[in-house]
């Protein structure tokens, strides 16, 4: 009956709570020792450190521990540590990235080392007057270093649906317009397989997607505008797409079914893929690109566990 709680339900309770607060942190404590560093959990946030660097990120981003530790140097080498020698990703933060000396990047947590975007420019062969899509743009940071590429007459559309992202991404797109005069465009919604909106999870991570894709663990569900390759196409009145980035946390594996947006465009693709319901995107992104000429190639991802793959029609 509604309103009566169980002994059961009690006991589930206090078992959530015993591997939340016990078990799972004795599980991190442990992997980052057989790693050589540290662990120490606050009221509000973790850090990971060595003997020389310091990692702290927020207690409701935990997810990320075993990529932080795992990664440690990723991390810790993306941005420039404070006087302390601290990098603090636990809350939105301005970071001086390595790498890339234009401006600082706020991001909204965890930092994108220009590591891997330099993996997305060394395929995407972009050039004076090309055109991009950055699906997921998280800070932006990829963004700008795309739209430097393309020149006078380029442009660069990025795609975010994440609040605390989107706030990031105009706050760095602003820096970089008063520095450079060039202007970055930005869609607030996801790219899916309509325009009719999506719940959205939102976390203010790099972790956010679709709740078709992700289920509400990873933040605050909320209903966002969504459109399809063509609708962003339309809207921005394209009549040539040269490059896709697509990092959007699984979603991959449905939104490349716009066929008539491969009609009209061949763009190069670089696409991290998820795994979804136990399996890898990999197979829908190919099924997906196939009819339409592509060819692909899976590379390492810098720092990551999760592989990039490279599509292209010759």
């Amino acid at each position: 009956m509604k309103g009566i709680i169980r002994k059961s339900d009690t006991l589930n309770i206090v078992a959530t709570q015993f591997y939340t607060s016990v078990v799972q942190p004795y599980k991190i404590i442990n992997l980052a020792k057989a790693k050589g560093l540290k662990v120490e959990y606050g009221a509000s946030a973790i850090d990971v450190f060595s003997a020389t660097s310091r990692i702290r990120i927020s207690r409701s981003h935990a997810i990320y521990l075993q990529d932080v530790i795992g990664n440690f140097n990723y991390f810790s080498e993306a941005v420039e540590a404070d006087e302390a020698g601290l990098i603090d990703y636990s809350r939105p933060n301005l970071h001086q990235v390595k790498g890339f000396d234009l401006h600082p990047i706020r991001f909204p947590s965890l930092a994108e080392p220009t590591a891997t975007t330099e993996q997305y420019l060394g395929f995407a062969n972009l050039s004076e007057g090309s055109v991009a899509l950055d699906l997921g743009a998280y800070s932006g940071l990829t963004s700008i270093m795309f739209r430097e590429l393309c020149g006078t007459n380029g442009r660069v559309i990025a795609v975010d649906a994440d609040e605390g992202n989107i706030a990031a991404i105009r706050e760095n797109f602003e820096m970089y317009r008063e520095r450079t005069g060039r202007k970055i465009e930005l869609l607030e919604g996801a790219v899916w397989t309509h325009g009719n909106g999506i719940s959205f999870s939102s976390e203010g991570n790099m972790g956010s997607s679709a709740v078709e894709i992700v289920g509400n663990r990873v933040g605050a569900a909320n209903l966002v505008p969504s459109f399809t390759l063509s609708d962003i196409a339309d809207r921005f009145s394209l009549d040539r797409i040269d490059f896709i980035k697509c990092d959007i946390e699984g979603g991959e594996g449905v939104i490349f079914t716009d066929g008539p947006f491969f009609v009209r465009f061949k763009p190069r693709i670089i696409v991290e893929v998820h795994p979804v319901g136990g399996k890898m995107t990999t197979d829908a992104v190919q099924r997906a690109l196939s009819p339409h000429g592509y060819r692909f190639r899976m590379i390492e991802q810098a720092g990551e566990s999760l592989p990039l793959m490279e599509c292209w029609t010759d």
